[in-house]
C-alpha cells in the first residue's frame, strides 16, 4: 500500500481486494497499510498507534506559533498553500511566514472568469497576509485540470498545452488575469509565479504581457503595480539548467510534476507509487542544483508541492539546501516539530 505525500494520511492504490459486508477494516494513512478483519492483537496496535499519531499531531501544534528553525538555529520559512480565498479563514496569520502557493484554479470551475471577480480574490488574500508575501500562481489548467472553454482534449495531456503555454496560447484569456494581478498588487505583498514554464523563452513573452496590461491600465487611470514574477520549477530542463531562466525573479519547486517528469511515473497511477517518490535521489539532487543556484545568485527558492507537506521528508529537503517550505495548513505544526528536529551541522 502506498502513504500519500499529502496533508491527510490516506491509502491508495489497495488493488482488487474485496471486502465483503460487514467487514472490519483497520486503515493506516501513516505506514500506508490496511488491515481485513484484525484479530484482537492488531487491533489493540492500531489504537495504541492512532493515539499516539494523535498525540503527536497535538504537540505539533504547540510549534505552530513559533518561527521555524533547526536545532542547530538555521531559520527556515514555513509558508503556506491555499487552494480557495476561504481557506485563510481557519488560518492564524502568525503562525506563517506568507503563503507560498495560491492557487488560481477554482476560480476556472464554472467557465472563464472575469477581471472583477480575480481581482477580489486575489486582494482578499493579500489583505488577511498583513504585509507578509502572497504567491500566486497564474492559471494551471489543463492536464488533469479541464477548463470548459479554455483546455483543449489531448492524447497526453499532462505533456500537452497547459500551465503557461495555455496562458501563452490564449493571451485573451491571461489578460484579464494578468490585469486582475496588476491591480491587486498594490494590496500587499504580491508575488506572481508561472507553471509549466520549460524554456526561457516563455518567460520573456510572459514578462511581456505583464507589460502590455500595465501600460493598458495606466492608460485608462487604474491603480496598479508590478510585482515580482517567478517560476515554478517542475520541468526538469529548468532544473538542469536553472541558469538559463535567470529573468524569473524565484523559484518555486513543485515536487509533484518534477518527479513525475524526472521518473517518467504518472502521478496519478497508483501502480507506479513505489516509483514516483519525491525523495529518490534523482529527484533530491535535482532540488539540490535549483536550491544551489538560488543561494549563489541571490535568488529565492522555495518547494511548494506534497513533499513539503510531509514531516517524514522534511531533514532530506533541508540537506538539499531548502530554507523555504510552503505546506498544506493542516501541515504547519508537524512540519515547524520536524524543523525543530533537524541538525543541520552534521549530525540531524
Amino acid at each position: 500500500m502506498w502513504r500519500c505525500w499529502r496533508a491527510v494520511p490516506a491509502v491508495v492504490g489497495i488493488g482488487d481486494n474485496t471486502l465483503a459486508s460487514g467487514d472490519m477494516v483497520l486503515l493506516d494513512g501513516v505506514k500506508g497499510e490496511i488491515a481485513i478483519d484484525p484479530d484482537a492483537s492488531e487491533r489493540a496496535a492500531f489504537e495504541a498507534a492512532r493515539l499516539g499519531y494523535l498525540k503527536g499531531r497535538q504537540a505539533a501544534q504547540t510549534h505552530a506559533r513559533r518561527q521555524a528553525a533547526t536545532r542547530d538555529g538555521v531559520a527556515v520559512k514555513v509558508m503556506v498553500n491555499i487552494a480557495d480565498p476561504g481557506e485563510v479563514d481557519a488560518i492564524a496569520v502568525g503562525h506563517v511566514d506568507g503563503v507560498g502557493l495560491m492557487r488560481t484554479e477554482f476560480l476556472f470551475g464554472d467557465g472563464l472568469p472575469d477581471e472583477e471577480k480575480q481581482y477580489a480574490a486575489y486582494a482578499r488574500v493579500l489583505d488577511w497576509a498583513q504585509g507578509r508575501p502572497v504567491t500566486i500562481r497564474t492559471v494551471d489548467a489543463g492536464g488533469d485540470k479541464p477548463v470548459p472553454g479554455f483546455t483543449q482534449e489531448e492524447a497526453n495531456p499532462f505533456l500537452g498545452v497547459r500551465g503557461i503555454r495555455l496562458c501563452l496560447a490564449r493571451p485573451d484569456v491571461f489578460m484579464v488575469q494578468v490585469r486582475a494581478l496588476l491591480r491587486a498588487a498594490p494590496r500587499g505583498n504580491l508575488r506572481v509565479m508561472l507553471p509549466m514554464v520549460s524554456v526561457p523563452a516563455e518567460i520573456d513573452q510572459s514578462l511581456a504581457i505583464f507589460a502590455e496590461a500595465a501600460k493598458s491600465l495606466e492608460g485608462e487611470g487604474i491603480a496598479h503595480a508590478m510585482p515580482p514574477i517567478g517560476i515554478m520549477v517542475e520541468v526538469p530542463s529548468v532544473a538542469v539548467t536553472p541558469e538559463r531562466f535567470s529573468r524569473a525573479a524565484f523559484f518555486s519547486i513543485g515536487s509533484n510534476d518534477l518527479t513525475q517528469y524526472v521518473l517518467a511515473a504518472s502521478r496519478d497511477n497508483w501502480r507506479l507509487s513505489q516509483i514516483a517518490r519525491a525523495d529518490d535521489p534523482s529527484v533530491l539532487a535535482l532540488i539540490a542544483r535549483v536550491a544551489a543556484h538560488g543561494a549563489a545568485n541571490a535568488r529565492d527558492v522555495s518547494l511548494c508541492g506534497d513533499a513539503a507537506s510531509d514531516p517524514l521528508l522534511v531533514p532530506a529537503l533541508l540537506r538539499a539546501g531548502l530554507r523555504s517550505l510552503s505546506v498544506a495548513s493542516s501541515s504547519i505544526g508537524e512540519v515547524k516539530a520536524a524543523i525543530s528536529g533537524c541538525d543541520l551541522s552534521g549530525s540531524g
